[in-house]
């Protein structure tokens, strides 16, 4: 069965509650690389990371404050960098 999402890459902003994780390891399955943001919550980011990773999907997580335009548009600046640590998939 073929992934929809494959080759594609989807960022998640916001919360990473119940709701904003299962969007996250969804999209994944799906077969995005996902990055996610997060605020103050990197304890939750990193293990949402890593269950990503653990079902065989890519991601990363950014801080950055959804509510801040500049950190948003800086964390997609850094997510399309080929540079970045991530998308050395």
């Amino acid at each position: 069965m073929s992934k929809k999402m494959e080759g594609k890459i989807a960022t998640h902003y916001g919360r990473l509650a119940r709701i904003g994780a299962a969007i996250a390891k969804r999209l994944a399955a799906d077969g995005a690389n996902v990055a996610i943001t997060y605020t103050k919550g990197a304890d939750a980011a990193a293990s949402v990371v890593k269950e990503i990773e653990r079902a065989g999907g890519k991601a990363i997580a950014i801080q950055a404050d959804a509510a801040d335009a500049d950190a948003v548009k800086a964390a997609v600046e850094r997510r399309l960098q080929p540079s970045a640590d991530w998308m050395c998939w």
